[in-house]
């Protein structure tokens, strides 16, 4: 297994990945390639940027992970996991977890405090994640309003 980083020549590849995978359960999502690619485009051109595409042991992709980094008023910083995208079965949980093993190094090397994952998806979500070792954080706020 190896991990390549996302750039915006190879988020193409994490686009057709999250199609396949962000329309099935537990996240049953609408995605087109057009709407993916727009959305994780966006995301890898944010200030703070970092996302990895996770190869197989035969070299093929079999997910990614992407966000960026966010200061805090503590002078900290956290890094908002955007999108994480692997099956939902034991073989994408573990590459899932040595993936989140990686980042997690490379975001200590950069002294960053905590990773983050805001979402939609409800329940089955926060299950996949607790799955990953996230717990849930009592001092986060989500709210929401709609508009139109």
């Amino acid at each position: 297994m190896r991990f390549i980083p996302i750039n915006l020549d190879n988020v193409k590849n994490a686009a057709t990945m999250f199609v396949g995978i962000a329309n099935k359960e537990p996240w049953n999502g609408e995605w087109t390639y057009s709407s993916a690619y727009a959305r994780l485009f966006t995301i890898a051109k944010s200030i703070g940027f970092m996302g990895l595409i996770t190869m197989d042991n035969n070299g093929l992709p079999c997910g990614f992970v992407m966000g960026n980094t966010v200061n805090r008023a503590d002078g900290g910083l956290d890094f908002l996991i955007c999108e994480i995208c692997y099956q939902n079965n034991e073989a994408g949980l573990v590459y899932a977890k040595k993936t989140l093993d990686y980042l997690e190094e490379q975001l200590e090397m950069r002294h960053i405090v905590r990773a983050l994952y805001v979402g939609e998806g409800g329940n089955p979500v926060s299950d996949y994640f607790a799955k990953l070792n996230f717990s849930n954080v009592s001092n986060v706020v989500m709210v929401e309003k709609r508009l139109g």
